[in-house]
């Protein structure tokens, strides 16, 4: 990873000037390679539904729960408190004829369940965010989040199937996404990847957790299905404005790092975590197409490290 980081500072960065990560590589030229892309005028929704029901989510927290413990036994550590669900106060007040409505909502911004937006200030080293920007500027006014919800995050969005690549329905966590697997991906797609390009990475997570697994938190230390070492190292090469993905890192290395995450430092990488892309890959599939106009609009809130969002696929 210091490596790549150290190659990206000699390549990218400007003495002066802070480096806003790979969401600068969506120039107009990629925002209209994007808008080429779009043949019918359909668009596909790659957000996971954000649960609110109590009842769902106890019965979320009791498989999770189940798990847990399976991974106790193990004698591996335990996942943290909370499983995906938010803080939801709604208020309706109903005078006559008039009716109106208002709520409150509170999120957890990160984990492995709503699919949300990483900010530069979720992963860094050595004291900073990429940048360089001094992880002590987000106690008082950074605002990467702000900053990259300005530039406008649009550009062509390239699908790559590795679970149909590799003849399964999802990736195994003991085999995790090598280079090799997203070399054959692409190759299926016909398509040559160009700087700013969004790289929507499918592994079968729906079908997965339809079998009744659940998936593990990157705070467990335990192996889990994903994108090893060698897919990040693959990730990087290709400059990609932004990758969205349904598995996370596969954990699968001595150190359990979370290699795809720690490109969020090394090289400003863009990603959208946790989305819904087995229609997706079905429905392109079905259109004879692997390619769209890829959306991610982030709400611009001051400070934050990540914002709940609905990436919208254009084709």
């Amino acid at each position: 990873m210091r490596e790549i980081a150290d190659a990206h500072e000699k390549e990218r960065h400007v003495e002066g000037v802070q480096c806003r990560g790979s969401v600068a590589l969506i120039d107009e030229t990629a925002r209209l390679r994007g808008a080429t892309q779009v043949k019918f005028g359909r668009a596909l929704s790659l957000e996971r539904e954000v649960e609110t029901r109590p009842g769902r989510l106890a019965d979320g927290r009791e498989a999770a729960e189940a798990e847990k413990r399976d991974w106790q036994r193990l004698a591996i550590a335990e996942l943290p408190d909370g499983h995906g669900g938010v803080e939801l106060d709604v208020q309706i007040g109903i005078y006559g004829r008039h009716a109106h409505g208002g709520d409150v909502i509170k999120y957890d911004a990160h984990g492995v369940h709503n699919t949300h937006l990483d900010g530069l200030a979720h992963i860094g080293a050595d004291g900073g965010w990429h940048g360089p920007i001094p992880a002590s500027a987000s106690e008082t006014d950074e605002d990467t989040m702000v900053n990259w919800a300005q530039h406008g995050i649009a550009t062509r969005g390239v699908l790559l199937d590795i679970a149909t690549a590799r003849g399964v329905d999802w990736i195994p966590a003991e085999e995790p996404v090598t280079a090799a697997d997203l070399d054959a991906a692409l190759a299926a797609t016909g398509v040559t990847l160009e700087p700013g390009d969004a790289l929507i990475i499918y592994q079968g997570r729906d079908r997965y957790e339809a079998a009744g697994h659940v998936y593990p938190s990157g705070a467990a230390a335990v192996r889990r299905p994903g994108i090893g070492a060698d897919g990040a190292q693959w990730i990087a090469s290709k400059n990609p404005g932004l990758v969205l993905w349904d598995f996370h890192d596969a954990r699968d290395n001595p150190a359990g790092s979370l290699e795809v995450h720690n490109l969020i430092y090394a090289i400003g990488l863009c990603l959208v975590d946790n989305c819904m892309l087995g229609p997706a890959a079905a429905t392109l599939k079905a259109a004879g197409t692997s390619t769209g106009l890829l959306v991610a609009a982030p709400t611009a809130i001051h400070r934050s490290t990540g914002v709940l969002i609905n990436p919208l696929l254009l084709y």
